[in-house]
């Protein structure tokens, strides 16, 4: 039988005790597990900074600097952010809110003195529960120099590291928001945006996030949640007018006005005028779900049956379904209220 130590239990509370025998609740004394990462004495000034931060990153319980330097962190238990995509898939307001909780993170690192780089932001590095997020591992990170042209080590993760990471220039915050811009897509697409650009509303923000030259990039971590913001806030236009395009425009234009036409020169055969113009509208209305549907207007995808499926038939069958479900909603709706209509004589 494994014997325990008297010491591994602690908080005695006294139950009973007499003049031959005491009894006390105590508790186990659980260890807490921690991060140790011994690492090269350069990486002091930068981890002692780290140690300040109050903000969604491993907190730094202790360092020690002799030959090379300690650190230990406390050890976090929610999954990386890879683990956590294999059993769930996020709605686009859940990839906004995630997008935007990093941001936070880089615009505290962003703000120190000198400023802080993290150069490999990937979803390995990140750890989330479905609510929040903890960036981690800064074993690559590096304090920006005014004087220097370029980055002394020529590191990062291929495919979310900007190009700059490879010897062309000095990273700068813009390094970090190109990885957040692949993020981005990779949480949309499950590809990096070289293999499968998203096409949705956002994918202007990726394009931008993600430009080669780091100046036409995101140049805070604000400007690029102000992007995300103003994204909400325009998703309420058509599709067609999303994009300020003046081509797409006209042509989505063209597309409503021969809907239209189509819906109310059809024939509709009714009692009266009344029901003839619901039937019509209701035929409109169908055909403008399908447009609304397929173009993911304000995210009605994430709305839809087993949405959060992992299953890309499972989920485009419950997009269907929902679908059929709201359009037979509509066309009962109005047909109650062509009903209703007709029994006071109108």
């Amino acid at each position: 039988m494994k014997q325990g130590k008297i010491s591994d239990y602690v908080n005695p509370i006294p139950i009973k005790i007499t003049d031959d025998k005491a009894i006390f609740k105590v508790e186990k004394l659980v260890p807490t597990p921690y991060i140790e990462r011994v690492l090269p004495l350069e990486y002091a000034p930068l981890y002692e900074q780290l140690a300040q931060l109050d903000t969604a990153i491993p907190k730094i319980v202790c360092l020690e600097k002799s030959d090379r330097l300690t650190v230990v962190e406390e050890y976090i238990t929610s999954p990386r952010l890879d683990q956590y995509l294999e059993n769930h898939q996020l709605t686009s307001t859940e990839i906004h809110d995630l997008i935007c909780q990093l941001l936070d993170v880089l615009e505290v690192l962003h703000k120190q003195t000198p400023l802080i780089i993290h150069r490999d932001i990937k979803p390995e590095n990140i750890f989330y529960d479905g609510q929040k997020l903890i960036l981690a591992d800064f074993d690559i990170a590096r304090n920006t120099q005014e004087e220097a042209d370029r980055d002394t080590h020529i590191l990062g993760s291929l495919g979310y590291a900007a190009p700059e990471q490879f010897g062309f220039s000095q990273s700068g915050p813009a390094s970090d928001f190109y990885a957040v811009g692949v993020l981005m897509n990779v949480l949309y697409t499950g590809s990096l945006p070289s293999v499968n650009l998203y096409q949705g509303p956002e994918r202007a923000i990726i394009e931008k996030a993600t430009h080669i030259n780091s100046q036409k990039r995101y140049q805070s971590a604000q400007e690029f949640k102000d992007a995300i913001t103003d994204l909400g806030r325009s998703s309420w236009r058509l599709p067609g007018f999303r994009s300020h395009q003046p081509a797409r425009m006209l042509m989505a234009t063209c597309g409503y006005l021969l809907m239209l036409f189509s819906s109310f020169n059809m024939e509709a055969k009714g009692n009266s005028a009344v029901d003839r113009f619901l039937l019509r509208l209701s035929f409109f209305m169908i055909l403008f779900m399908i447009v609304l549907f397929a173009c993911n207007y304000r995210n009605i995808k994430d709305t839809c049956l087993f949405h959060s499926s992992k299953s890309k038939f499972v989920r485009f069958c419950g997009i269907i379904i929902s679908y059929l479900l709201v359009a037979t909603v509509l066309t009962t709706a109005l047909a109650a209220l062509s009903v209703a209509i007709s029994s006071f004589g109108l």
